[in-house]
């Protein structure tokens, strides 16, 4: 069997896949991240290693360890985990939704020249990503700042824990901000205009790369055999790719989960040619296999907005309650519309100070309307990124997958407001899957993610509703203009 390991914003996942590709087991811890200040999010890494050891004693109640192969492990993109010369965390992470740094992503932009920047990286500077956080750190905490030796993203947080190892890998590295997609190396030139210390930086791996083993003390924690290989691992978003056969051009992918993403490959090895057919609030990164990249767009909260409503007004229905009151509302929520910009956001505008908005309240309105409203202005947003992935991509057929899979509603509604036909993952635990296929792969039991997800792929199809399509487009309008009206004051 393959472990897979997810480190998520709200919680860890472990999971068993077979050599056949199926899911055997499946468990999770969950918890909150910080939120000291707005616009922050923060988490100690210590909590994911703790939570990871809880997740596989539960795994391993009725799942014998010792069957274990090879280890993948996943990650939020992003999140600083900062280490000391004795491999001591130095603060809590800063993750990948914290937009405290617009000053700091201006201050490098202008120092090395916007265009020249992304010619370098293959995108624009985000505040969510960790260059920024580092330069932030070096004004704002330079005690902390003094003391880095290493700069890791979670998952190899993770995997450190494991096997006492430094390193990660390249689809992480896309995302710090300090890295070159073309070249799939660190950006030296970047490195050096900024006075950062090289050495900072972990080994780069691909992600089906076996970096180390076990450890003997955690092989004996936890029951698994000594020596098993831990491959680099890959980031939550191209692990989920991963997890759903979405590598080659043809095929993208669709998820809602804390944040949310669309997703496609990309046929050729990106170039500045790209570069200027592609709007800089998409993401050009590396995918999980070698010489394969992806383009991607990414709405910051997407799952995490019902997550807010329902908390923010003490809501005590479950989710499926909540659905179900949306349910007896039509589409288009009775004129109501959520813009979901509750952490500033990313795809298209690249604005840390957007703010959430419900527009157009009335008498009429009721709970079911704002639920609907939510999911709806949710599905807006992700075809914001849709529409400008369609600039640079031809994609046949899109997976659905995240939490929006398990509401039938929701799917739907995604499905009506895109225009485009969904097959909906029967892999929830995707990026956990995902990462238990690269580990698979790393170890030549798998040539190719397809030998792992053929027999278990969904064929469920959900089409969109003609004339619920003309509806949300008209709603989609108003959605874009009230972004545009209010940020203009």
């Amino acid at each position: 069997m393959f472990l897979g390991i997810d480190i998520g914003s709200g919680g860890t996942k472990v999971i068993l896949l077979n050599k056949e590709g199926q899911l055997v087991e499946a468990s999770e811890i969950s918890y909150s991240f910080d939120v000291p200040k707005e616009g922050w999010s923060e988490h100690d890494p210590n909590e994911w290693w703790t939570a990871t050891l809880k997740a596989l004693t539960k795994l391993f109640e009725y799942n014998d360890p010792a069957k274990v192969e090879a280890i993948g492990v996943t990650g939020q993109m992003h999140s600083s985990v900062l280490l000391d010369s004795q491999g001591a965390v130095i603060r809590k992470a800063i993750l990948w939704n914290d937009q405290r740094t617009e000053v700091e992503c201006k201050e490098v932009l202008n120092h090395i020249g916007e265009d020249k920047y992304r010619t370098l990286t293959m995108n624009t500077l985000f505040p969510g990503f960790t260059l920024p956080k580092i330069m932030w750190l070096k004004k704002n905490e330079p005690e902390h700042y003094e003391r880095i030796s290493t700069v890791f993203m979670p998952k190899d947080f993770i995997n450190y824990k494991l096997t006492g190892v430094v390193a990660t890998d390249v689809t992480d590295a896309s995302g710090t901000g300090i890295f070159d997609v073309y070249n799939r190396e660190w950006n030296s030139n970047i490195i050096e205009e900024l006075e950062l210390n090289p050495e900072w930086f972990p080994p780069l791996y691909e992600s089906v790369e076996v970096i180390g083993k076990v450890k003997h003390a955690v092989a004996k924690a936890i029951g698994l055999k000594e020596g098993i290989p831990v491959i680099a691992g890959a980031a939550d978003n191209a692990a989920a790719a991963i997890g759903n056969g979405v590598f080659k051009e043809d095929k993208g992918l669709i998820s809602i989960g804390t944040s949310g993403v669309v997703l496609v490959p990309i046929k050729n090895r990106p170039d500045k040619e790209f570069l200027t057919k592609t709007n800089s609030s998409l993401h050009i990164f590396c995918h999980a296999l070698p010489n394969t990249w992806y383009a991607m767009g990414v709405t910051l909260t997407a799952g995490e907005s019902l997550k807010w409503f329902r908390h923010a007004f003490e809501i005590e229905d479950d989710f499926q309650s909540l659905i179900m009151k949306a349910k007896a509302v039509g589409p288009g929520s009775g004129g109501l519309i959520f813009t979901p910009y509750l952490s500033g956001e990313r795809t298209p505008h690249n604005d840390s100070n957007a703010r959430g908005v419900f527009y157009g309240m009335n008498l009429t309105h009721r709970k079911g309307h704002f639920i609907r409203s939510v999911m709806e202005g949710v599905s807006y947003s992700l075809k914001d990124c849709h529409e400008l992935i369609k600039n640079i991509a031809t994609v046949d057929s899109f997976v659905i997958t995240g939490g929006a899979v398990k509401s039938e509603l929701w799917s739907q509604i995604l499905a009506d407001v895109l225009g485009v036909s969904l097959k909906k993952s029967a892999q929830f635990e995707g990026p956990a899957i995902g990462a238990a296929i690269l580990a698979g792969i790393g170890v030549d039991h798998w040539k190719t993610p397809d030998e792992a997800t053929e027999k278990v792929m969904n064929k469920d199809l959900i089409t969109p509703n003609e004339e619920h399509c003309d509806l949300y487009e008209e709603s989609f309008t108003k959605y874009q203009d009230i972004y545009k009206k209010l940020s203009a004051k």
